[in-house]
């Protein structure tokens, strides 16, 4: 920015005494910048100030009903709400659970249920991850299995990455899902990408829908988080009523803030006007959902569109 060093410091503490963002969080969002109008700041709301709203709608005890996506997806199931096929549940230090019934609770059940009960395709990620952390997806290939950067593994390779994983201690086994076609044709390539869908419980029981984002994929990566920019992927505000995109935007890795997009950088289709598919099915997937959380009242639904249609792949 041109400007003195001290002067950086002196707005990052500004920002955080006023308005609670975080150095981290004011780099990232451009927020550092001298130049930038009140008005401008306005515009935006520290992760902090946001989390204090959402204690406020919703018991902090229940957060787990979310976050762990081990129970996340049992409760689903157990509600009728369509989510991935569960194909297991592994734990480090527990009996572990999967579909077919049986409890693998050694290493080496464990490996015989990979190498031979599950489908051809499947994904794994562990339960408690955010940003995408750790998530990745197998292929059957001969006695063994392609990851989704190409490299082969086999069952007990597989195993010995969640069991010597030192940071989760449940990974949950599910159902690869494929985007629509026309999402493909979007951002060119198949790997999965969301729609995130923010519904809101008001007083008398009724559900609103706030915003949504259409989270899409840029280059090679598996993912379609954004991991504050650092992946690339975009994110484009979607129209509640017609399911049409507006420009994307990413966070630049420079501390110059926000970046537009007009059009998808592989693809060179424009953003604006685009119609993801099955809007109107996935908004009244999203708002039954929202009413079978309660008492969670807001959450944002990240929303897979399938060439099935709509299905719910987290909560936040």
């Amino acid at each position: 920015y041109k400007v003195p060093s001290a002067s950086i410091i002196l707005r990052a503490a500004f920002l955080w005494r006023t308005r609670q963002f975080s150095p981290e969080e004011a780099y990232q969002l451009g927020l550092l910048n001298p130049n930038l109008s009140d008005s401008e700041l306005a515009q935006y709301t520290s992760r902090k100030k946001m989390t204090a709203i959402q204690r406020a709608i919703n018991p902090q005890s229940w957060e787990f009903l979310t976050e762990d996506k081990s129970i996340f997806y049992k409760y689903c199931m157990a509600t009728g709400i369509p989510v991935p096929v569960l194909y297991a549940i592994l734990f480090k230090k527990a009996a572990g659970w999967t579909c077919n019934g049986p409890s693998p609770a050694s290493r080496d059940a464990w490996i015989r249920f990979l190498g031979e009960q599950l489908p051809a395709a499947f994904v794994v990620k562990p339960a408690r991850g955010v940003y995408g952390q750790g998530v990745n997806a197998f292929r059957r290939s001969g006695s063994g299995f392609i990851d989704a950067l190409g490299r082969p593994c086999k069952a007990q390779e597989i195993y010995e990455a969640c069991a010597s994983d030192p940071q989760f201690d449940c990974y949950v086994i599910q159902e690869l899902l494929r985007s629509h076609r026309e999402l493909v044709r979007l951002s060119g390539t198949p790997s999965l990408q969301t729609a995130r869908i923010v519904s809101c419980v008001d007083g008398d029981g009724r559900c609103q829908l706030l915003y949504s984002s259409f989270k899409a994929i840029v280059g090679s990566n598996i993912i379609d988080n954004h991991a504050g920019g650092l992946t690339g992927n975009l994110s484009a505000e979607v129209c509640l009523d017609t399911g049409s995109l507006n420009q994307a935007v990413k966070i630049a890795l420079d501390g110059s803030g926000i970046q537009t997009f007009s059009r998808h950088p592989a693809t060179g289709l424009p953003f604006e006007g685009f119609k993801l598919p099955f809007w109107d099915e996935a908004r009244r997937m999203v708002s039954e959902a929202a009413l079978k959380f309660l008492p969670i009242r807001t959450i944002g639904w990240d929303v897979a569109l399938t060439p099935d249609g709509p299905v719910i792949v987290e909560g936040n």
